[in-house]
């Protein structure tokens, strides 16, 4: 895809905005661009600088259509959504949100990805720090001299749970010298067989048949949770001393309620509301943004829908913490769980691109360079080489660049930009 970088590289327009990147003159915002020209910008100004992308959407289809965009342009793109946090003790929820964006983190740790996307109101949610998160992972391979329970301790500050026979993700089982894992980002579980307290051998197996599929050379645990209990002793001193500094009308079931939780802890019992004590977990709060490098930029898609969408949950928590407030299902010091858009301005005001289809009057930052460009999408070619040829005939008469690109199965895109030959 090196032809599509070469090409956007030629039009003046983009030279601007590269130099500005290169000048430091950001935040920039760039005008007249739909949803296949953003990626062809983005991708272009990664690959060309040796930049990562860290790209806010305002809408979910959008960031999933800007990922298949750059990923058939040779990016390597993630994806990071929103979840509901567990804020009442019950059993069975489902981590399927949780653990995609433990897969995002982890990968984001290593530096093995090129961009990522997400929406505002999941890049402001509460988040496990990134140096818990390097500090827990554990990478291991055969031949290497770590018993069993070393590795299971690992499991268990992971947030992996104990099972007899493992049937899901975050899990893991032992008998004998075996030990099953389930990584949240594996499509099939880890076995590692033992020999004394070496590890002989790692395989994935099929969870059905239970028998051994292929060996694998490493294996790297990561947290399986995002709201890890490190020692559910001092947890529960937390709580109780939370729960005695309560006053007010609300304070009774709260107390109740917060009592309760701290003697399951004490008594070694799994809660099923972890997420409810995020602001007692760790020494400080950490969203999606604290995972930039100095390597990224910044792209800030339809920014106007971006501020809609963080400002929208931020009401509708305020409506909902009312009740578990009355409930006592939270009190003060357990009430907030994601930032607000003052920090998420913070994090534009500085290596930010803003990409827009149309040009707006004023942003939430000053803006130090303003480019517009004059863009076309054309009709998604149906297979038909007649309407085809009159297209690109119509686009080479008029003395313009044509581009014909075939992103995703039976599919082609014409994008033109409007300049001289």
């Amino acid at each position: 895809m090196k032809f599509l970088h070469t090409i956007l590289g030629k039009l003046p327009e983009f030279q601007e905005l590269e130099r500005a990147v290169g000048a430091g003159t950001l935040p920039a915002a760039v005008t007249g661009l739909s949803t296949v020209h953003k990626a062809h910008f983005i991708a272009s100004l990664c690959v060309r600088r040796k930049k990562k992308a860290f790209v806010v959407t305002g809408e979910e289809a959008e960031a999933q259509r800007l990922c298949e965009d750059l990923r058939a342009m040779g990016l390597r793109p993630l994806f990071y959504p929103y979840r509901d946090f567990a804020l009442r003790d019950t059993e069975g929820a489902s981590h399927e949100y949780e653990r995609q964006r433990l897969q995002v983190l982890a990968l984001m740790a290593a530096g093995d990805y090129d961009a990522v996307l997400c929406c505002p109101d999941a890049a402001l949610q509460y988040t496990l720090p990134p140096a818990e998160l390097r500090r827990r992972t554990v990478s291991l391979h055969p031949g290497q001299s770590i018993t069993m329970e070393q590795v299971e301790s690992a499991l268990l500050a992971c947030g992996y749970e104990r099972a007899a026979q493992i049937d899901g993700t975050g899990q893991f089982s032992q008998r004998g010298g075996i030990l099953d894992i389930f990584t949240p980002d594996a499509a099939n579980p880890v076995r590692l067989e033992y020999w004394g307290d070496e590890i002989d051998t790692l395989s994935l197996f099929d969870l059905e048949t239970q028998r051994r599929t292929e060996s694998i050379e490493k294996l790297t645990l990561a947290p399986a949770v995002e709201a890890l209990v490190d020692d559910p002793q001092v947890l529960a001193k937390k709580i109780e001393k939370l729960a005695s500094s309560l006053r007010g009308k609300a304070a009774p079931k709260a107390k109740e309620i917060l009592r309760a939780q701290a003697e399951k802890l004490e008594q070694g019992v799994h809660l099923g509301c972890a997420d409810k004590f995020f602001p007692l977990l760790y020494g400080r709060i950490a969203t999606l943004f604290d995972y930039r490098t100095d390597d990224m930029l910044l792209f800030v898609s339809e920014g106007t829908k971006v501020k809609a969408r963080a400002r929208s949950p931020a009401f509708q928590w305020g409506e909902d913490l009312k009740d578990y407030l009355e409930e006592g299902v939270l009190c003060r010091g357990l009430d907030t769980y994601s930032a607000d858009w003052t920090y998420a301005v913070g994090q534009f005001s500085h290596d930010t691109v803003y990409l827009d289809t149309f040009a707006r009057g004023s942003y939430d930052t000053p803006i130090r360079t303003l480019i517009g460009v004059t863009a076309r999408q054309l009709s998604v070619w149906g297979g038909s080489t007649q309407l085809l040829e009159e297209d690109l005939r119509n686009m080479l008469h008029n003395k313009w660049s044509c581009v014909v690109g075939q992103f995703s199965h039976d599919t082609v895109y014409l994008d033109t930009f409007a300049r001289g030959s």
